[in-house]
């Protein structure tokens, strides 16, 4: 009897654990296609508690929205809108999970992918639309919902909503026959077993993405991969990034993601060709400065590098080959750049500094300079000691080297003020903290481009819609790139630190609409 027993329990255990296996819910990502070259994750409700949508100073904004909405609907939908306004997830759509944006050949219409949390509700929300001729009423198709929105096509199913992107009738009768294929993937014939997208959803951004480099057009992506090995394939490369929205601060961080050995060998390779910065000249650049670039170079190391490009090797001669390598190699430290100033009478000012280890690349300028392929009305001329000036028609370049320190000028009064450290500089700046660490960094100083005489002259000519978007850019205090390792970073910086950049952004939204 106990031996009975035990045999109907194993197999009862056994059957509750198949049972469990059968009934798992699949995830609403894998309707996006294996072969999809964009796809970006969308976390709505970070995003909205960010842009502050839940405090209590818009409450008043949501009433004033519904009023404005009542008086144009029938009573059942404006308590359906009401409902969905006070609680999202009432719509029947899982606000609280990513949605899915994504690009691919095989279904080649952009598509939007969301969880639904609820379909009886979802399907209710779309029958109050379709009284109030927002969409068509909604169909049934082989194993899924639709209906249609402004030319957009909207299907869901018990766990997935898409919107389509298609123009015309003959189109979305195509997307219509991928559709069914797409929403009985598994995570095995899906973007599931990417390695991108799952290192993708690992991050944790207010968006996420990820591109492949069979994204770009063909005729540009020729042009990107010419300096690649023959055995790499553009999808082969792939850019894994995410965008933050901070306090002050509007952060994208990107990293290239490949499973390719000769890829990985090349990504090594270009980090061994740069170091950290050391920061030597920004002593030498003044904080008004209106863009600013510095970077940490191992001249051999990137010759070496450039040395194993195809085009490269046609465009240098074997002749010249050991002075172009002298030259590359001479450079070793920070490599500074910076344009100073702007006028609408003259070319714009700049100053660059190199750390270099003797004057041999400059001596060879000199010497060879006829081979330079000079034009009429320009020449070469020896200044002094290891200084020399480039004169051209419509202005003259100032370089040479100063205690194993190149530069190069166009501004004379700079030119004679090589070396010497400035009252105010770029240490001063807000972004010089930033710096540290960086092998690349560049910031474009927004303060300083609209303090310029010549962008006030302009924007005091122009309308209310230029003094909107004054108003605008005066919240930006600058814009950064930079590289470290094998992470890169776009931040556009605000001058207000303690809010949110993205509620900052709403805010002004808010005050242009008079709300």
């Amino acid at each position: 009897m106990v031996k009975k027993m035990i045999s109907r329990l194993s197999v009862l255990a056994v059957l509750i654990v198949f049972l469990a296996a059968c009934s798992k819910t699949s995830e609403y990502t894998n309707v996006i296609p294996a072969d999809a070259s964009v796809v970006a994750s969308i976390n709505l409700k970070s995003l909205a508690s960010k842009a502050g949508l839940d405090d209590k100073e818009n409450e008043a904004a949501k009433q004033k929205i519904l009023e404005a909405l009542k008086s144009g609907m029938n009573a059942a939908t404006f308590q359906q809108l009401e409902k969905i306004m006070k609680n999202p997830s009432e719509s029947g759509i899982d606000v609280e999970s990513p949605v899915y944006v994504f690009s691919s050949s095989s279904f080649p219409y952009p598509t939007i992918v969301g969880k639904v949390s609820n379909e009886d509700n979802l399907h209710a929300s779309l029958d109050v639309m379709a009284k109030e001729q927002i969409c068509q009423p909604v169909s049934e198709a082989d194993g899924y919902s639709f209906t249609t929105t402004n030319g957009d096509l909207l299907v869901f199913n018990n766990l997935t909503v898409m919107i389509i992107d298609v123009n015309g009738a003959s189109q979305t009768e195509k997307a219509k026959e991928g559709i069914v294929t797409l929403m009985k993937q598994t995570a095995e014939n899906s973007i599931a077993k990417s390695g991108a997208f799952q290192k993708m959803e690992k991050q944790k951004n207010d968006i996420n993405f990820f591109a492949s480099m069979t994204a770009i057009p063909s005729n540009y992506r020729n042009q990107v991969s010419m300096g690649l090995p023959a055995e790499v394939k553009p999808e082969d490369i792939t850019l894994l990034g995410g965008l933050n929205f901070e306090k002050g601060k509007i952060a994208l961080k990107t990293e290239n993601y490949t499973e390719n050995d000769a890829v990985k060998a090349l990504l090594k390779k270009q980090m061994e060709s740069f170091g950290k910065a050391n920061n030597t000249f920004v002593k030498y650049f003044p904080a008004s400065t209106l863009m600013f670039c510095n970077i940490g170079v191992k001249g051999e190391g990137l010759y070496n590098l450039l040395s194993e490009n195809k085009e490269f090797r046609n465009t240098v001669s074997i002749a010249k080959a050991d002075e172009v390598k002298e030259l590359f190699s001479s450079f070793n430290g920070d490599v500074s750049g910076g344009l100073i100033n702007f006028t609408m009478s003259s070319a714009p000012t700049f100053m660059v500094y190199a750390d270099v280890k003797n004057g041999n690349a400059l001596e060879t300028l000199y010497k060879n300079k006829q081979s330079l392929g000079l034009k009429r009305g320009e020449d070469i001329l020896e200044l002094g000691k290891d200084e020399y000036v480039y004169k051209t028609k419509s202005m003259n370049i100032f370089y040479g080297i100063k205690d194993k320190q190149m530069y190069a000028t166009n501004d004379e009064l700079l030119y004679k003020n090589v070396g010497k450290a400035v009252d105010k500089s770029i240490k001063d700046t807000p972004y010089a903290s930033d710096m540290k660490g960086k092998t690349v960094f560049m910031a474009i100083n927004a303060e300083a481009i609209l303090d310029l005489p010549v962008v006030k002259m302009i924007t005091g000519f122009g309308g209310k819609e230029v003094k909107t978007y004054l108003e605008l850019a005066n919240k930006v205090s600058y814009l950064s790139i930079s590289s470290e390792g094998e992470t890169s970073e776009i931040d556009l910086c605000l001058k207000d630190k303690d809010v949110n950049a993205l509620k900052q952004i709403v805010d002004f939204a808010k005050q242009f609409a008079g709300m």
